[in-house]
């Protein structure tokens, strides 16, 4: 786990993503789902089908326990208004919801849900992709893919500089 996502769960690598700070229940859900085949990705998926479910756990739990990153020094003005919308109060035309409704910590939202504050931009901006393509189908209810589907590319882009900033 440490050659891609650091000892501590911080990645050096723009392509992998930190697990640091990450509820237990969020790495667990990834991992499980490599395993099962409901999240596809040739390194993950053979990896974690080497794991059995205890030391899923058991690497769920040591990720979550470290602490989380350091934020990278940024202000509100330096997001574009559309996007910080997009994070507080969705795009209701759009049926669009908030990200931060599940998203931010102690949001409420579902308690697998990823955190995205300090996450690697390019990561992020893969995943989104690969949600509203439908290339990854591993999200509940399919909400993600409903929701990144409706986002533009532009939109993708800027979310992604948000979360890397560390606003949450």
């Amino acid at each position: 786990c440490a050659s891609c996502h650091g000892e501590n769960g911080v990645s050096v690598s723009a392509e992998f993503p930190h697990l640091a700070g990450q509820s237990g229940a969020a790495i667990y859900k990834q991992l499980h789902d490599y395993r099962t085949g409901s999240r596809t990705n040739q390194l993950m998926t053979d990896l974690a089908k080497a794991l059995d479910e205890p030391v899923i756990a058991d690497v769920a739990a040591y990720y979550a326990a470290q602490p989380q990153r350091r934020p990278i020094p940024a202000t509100l003005a330096e997001s574009p208004p559309a996007i910080v919308q997009l994070v507080e109060l969705g795009d209701p035309a759009r049926n669009i919801p908030p990200c931060a409704a599940c998203h931010r910590p102690g949001s409420g939202g579902p308690i697998e849900t990823p955190i995205l504050s300090e996450q690697q931009r390019e990561y992020l901006v893969l995943q989104l992709r690969m949600y509203a393509s439908g290339e990854r189908r591993n999200d509940v209810y399919a909400r993600m893919r409903a929701i990144a589907a409706k986002l533009t590319p532009s939109e993708i882009d800027g979310l992604a500089g948000y979360y890397r900033a560390g606003f949450r």
